[in-house]
């Protein structure tokens, strides 16, 4: 199978539909065909609603250090589906992802030749991908993988063997039931310990109560603990538990992160894998997070983040607003041609930032862009990713900052043409 060929046959399998009742038992059945990966190796659950990628990164780039050998595995589906699954840090090779989909697709024939059944046995692709996933990690003798789970209720992931340790990422909305709901579920599955940053009064005490039922430990990691000495475009500085640790990555969030990956690396100590604290600096200091809240560029001052979610544009802006002292406060945004576009008007503009211009992508034939403004701000809409990121440079002044955000699968699209154009 060819590289193109696999990315075919992942692309058209089936979507995740809700409420699937075949879903257990289609991944027991094509695990149990490629020969049962699931039970070879040792993994976290990355929960919430935002943070679980930069977790994971953090994490990953700590047990590099250590010399560790760890994987990775994103959803949902990355515009470079090959992305998903990460060893040490990197993708998977193209030969590996065409490699391993072949076992899918080889094993997915087989059952279908074997089964005395009528109906079809086609895995989705959110399937296809945790399979190939696990033969990555096994074929590299991963020591621990790092697992997110998938917002919706077709994650084929909820039903692998009980994890490590559920890493708690973000603050879940009160309002979040589902979020809540599956939380409690890993929990309750046997979890040994539960991992999360500071939740409000009512997601608190569910996973508290949940906690207590499994007698599993759960450990809170707390910002107001750490002392940030230093918050600049160019990274963040900070103390926790009285030791010393910086980041080459800005935003007070990202700080939040850290310590959420200093008590998971704590908790993988406890579960006997040897990281020690000279380790978790060094990982935390050579790490680079492409598109979140990444500074590609200082005068003018340009952050690209890949952020969709409410609570995540909260955040950004907020991150934002702390640098308002060396960047100011006009602004232009690149964004989707969507409800973000005021989503992140209002935010900005809450929190003192003059919105000069908004450049938006549409790349939906049929989509409505007869607007030519939001809020009286200026609006271009463009039909492709090397459009948008020019015009998003167009007449750009260095007391301007540009934020661009959406999907990762649209702001990395941007990011690369961007790129391009300023020759980095």
């Amino acid at each position: 199978m060819t590289y193109h060929n696999a990315i075919k046959y992942i692309k058209n399998a089936p979507n995740v539909t809700p409420d699937d009742s075949l879903a257990k038992e289609r991944i027991t059945k094509l695990c149990e065909a490629i020969g049962n990966p699931q039970k070879k190796i040792k993994y976290v659950r990355l929960a919430g609603n935002n943070g679980k990628s930069v977790c994971a990164c953090m994490i990953t780039s700590i047990l590099n250090k250590a010399g560790i050998c760890s994987g990775a595995l994103t959803m949902p589906l990355l515009s470079e589906i090959r992305e998903n699954v990460r060893i040490n840090g990197e993708p998977i090779s193209i030969e590996e992802t065409a490699k391993f989909t072949e076992q899918v697709s080889k094993a997915v024939l087989s059952i279908n030749s074997s089964s005395k059944d009528t109906a079809i046995f086609a895995p989705t692709a959110h399937e296809i991908i945790l399979c190939i996933a696990l033969l990555a990690f096994v074929a590299h003798d991963c020591k621990l993988a790092l697992i997110e789970s998938e917002h919706n209720s077709g994650d084929p992931s909820r039903f692998l063997p009980i994890p490590i340790s559920a890493i708690i990422c973000g603050t879940i909305p009160s309002d979040d039931q589902e979020e809540i709901s599956k939380i409690y579920s890993y929990i309750q599955r046997g979890v040994n310990e539960a991992i999360s940053i500071p939740q409000d009064h009512k997601a608190f005490k569910i996973i508290e109560t949940a906690c207590h039922k499994a007698n599993c430990r759960l450990t809170i990691s707390v910002p107001k603990k750490a002392i940030v000495t230093s918050l600049t475009l160019g990274g963040s500085h900070f103390t926790y538990k009285n030791a010393e640790y910086s980041l080459r990555v800005c935003g007070r969030f990202q700080v939040t992160n850290a310590i959420l990956a200093i008590e998971s690396c704590e908790m993988l100590v406890r579960n006997g894998y040897k990281i020690e604290r000279s380790h978790i600096k060094s990982g935390l200091l050579s790490l680079s997070l492409p598109s979140k809240f990444e500074i590609v560029s200082i005068s003018p001052t340009i952050i690209i983040d890949s952020t969709y979610a409410p609570i995540a544009i909260e955040t950004v802006s907020d991150s934002m607003s702390e640098l308002k002292h060396l960047t100011g406060t006009k602004g232009r945004l690149c964004l989707p041609f969507n409800e973000l576009c005021e989503e992140y008007t209002e935010a900005l503009t809450k929190r003192g930032y003059d919105i000069e211009s908004i450049v938006a992508l549409s790349l939906f034939d049929g989509e409505d862009i007869s607007q030519s403004e939001i809020h009286s701000i200026p609006l271009t809409v463009c039909k492709t990713p090397k459009l948008a990121a020019k015009k998003a440079l167009e007449n750009l002044n260095s007391d301007t900052i540009l934020l661009i955000s959406g999907k990762a699968n649209v702001s990395e699209k941007i990011r690369y043409e961007m790129l391009g154009i300023l020759s980095f």
